[in-house]
């Protein structure tokens, strides 16, 4: 009986560990980084409002989720010009497509905390599969207790892919066809109950056993009324 108890908890423990763990995206500390060439140099800058979630199983890194999504209003260069046309539809068009978005269909480990994201990229109404490298770049508790996973990802892709085509000019433009793109991503780890894990969250409380009420006491008999009936009194007068 022992024995097939322990066997059972180890499994329970087992199961547990190798539950996925799904992380959500802080888009306070989230970055999509990106880089093209101008002329002989390179521009670059960021997006900022990057969210979504991203599931990765310990026991099984082959498999795992991702869906992200990234404003395209939070585009930073350091020009506000610059951001505002490439906003237009002169590039991005952001009124008409004001967002764009990953969801992975495959993963494949290549190290202990490296593998490939393979997935859909939607840009400026297009889908396109895409392959994003990947590694972990460790885990931690912030000074709140949260639970943390910070991850990086590098690809490429050609924007004319995506009919973005301004001042392309058969790849000898003065802007370059070729976007680098580095996710700096920084999670937060959900329990089962959807709420990040925090590992200086207490236990709550358990009730404290009360002691048994004593045994309700048998109610005495009423005591009799040493004043006659009234309607022994009618009796009486009538006999």
């Amino acid at each position: 009986m022992r024995t097939t108890l322990a066997i059972a908890l180890i499994g329970l423990s087992l199961n547990t560990w190798a539950a996925p763990e799904i992380h959500k995206i802080d888009d306070t500390h989230s970055f999509a980084n990106w880089s093209i060439r101008h002329l002989v140099g390179k521009t670059t800058g960021t997006f900022t409002g990057v969210k979504g979630r991203l599931t990765l199983d310990p026991a099984n890194p082959n498999t795992g989720a991702a869906n992200v999504t990234v404003s395209l209003y939070s585009l930073e260069s350091g020009h506000r010009p610059r951001d505002v046309h490439l906003l237009t539809s002169d590039f991005l068009d952001a009124n008409a497509y004001p967002e764009m978005r990953f969801v992975a269909n495959g993963f494949r480990s290549t190290g202990k905390d490296t593998g490939v994201m393979s997935g859909q990229l939607t840009l400026h109404g297009s889908t396109r599969q895409v392959d994003i490298p990947y590694r972990i770049l460790g885990s931690a508790a912030d000074p709140w207790g949260n639970l943390r996973t910070a991850f990086e990802g590098r690809f490429s892709v050609n924007r004319s892919d995506y009919g973005i085509m301004k001042f392309l000019d058969g790849g000898s433009g003065m802007i370059g066809n070729e976007v680098d793109i580095t996710l700096l991503v920084e999670a937060l780890k959900l329990g089962p109950d959807g709420q990040p894990v925090n590992v200086k969250a207490q236990p709550a409380p358990q009730p404290v056993p009360q002691p048994a009420a004593a045994p309700a006491q048998p109610a005495e008999p009423a005591k009799k009324d040493s004043k006659p009936d009234l309607r022994d009194l009618i009796k009486g007068i009538l006999n």
